[in-house]
């Protein structure tokens, strides 16, 4: 099944709550009548009454499941550079020679890298 976006996902669960066909739908998106029926039931399966008036589609009801799997390693990683790039304690912008001696302190970086910058 092809990704559409949520704008899309919410057209099709709006026009169909609102009793159009299919056939309507698809000639409005593009979308086959198969992931029509697939994105309309997922949002109901997530709460989404089409009998209230007026509508309250929520993003819960047409968002992307969660994806399982093990997160990634590099993801941490990034996270803890990027909290020590900008800012400082008193929320000033770190030099670039901060930013190499906080993270060899760390450990994340074992050698100081030379800076570009500096």
């Amino acid at each position: 099944m092809p990704v559409y976006n949520l704008a899309t996902r919410a057209l099709i669960v709006a026009y169909k709550a609102d009793g159009k066909s299919n056939h309507d739908i698809t000639e409005m998106t593009g979308v086959e009548k198969r992931t029509i029926n697939s994105i309309y039931a997922r949002a109901i399966e997530r709460g989404f009454d089409p009998a209230l008036r007026p509508l309250k589609l929520e993003n819960k009801h047409i968002e992307d499941a969660p994806r399982s799997g093990r997160p990634s390693k590099e993801q941490k990683a990034s996270e803890k550079v990027e909290n020590h790039v900008r800012r400082d304690l008193y929320d000033r912008e770190k030099t670039c020679a901060d930013i190499v001696g906080d993270l060899s302190q760390e450990t994340l970086i074992n050698q100081p890298l030379p800076c570009r910058d500096c």
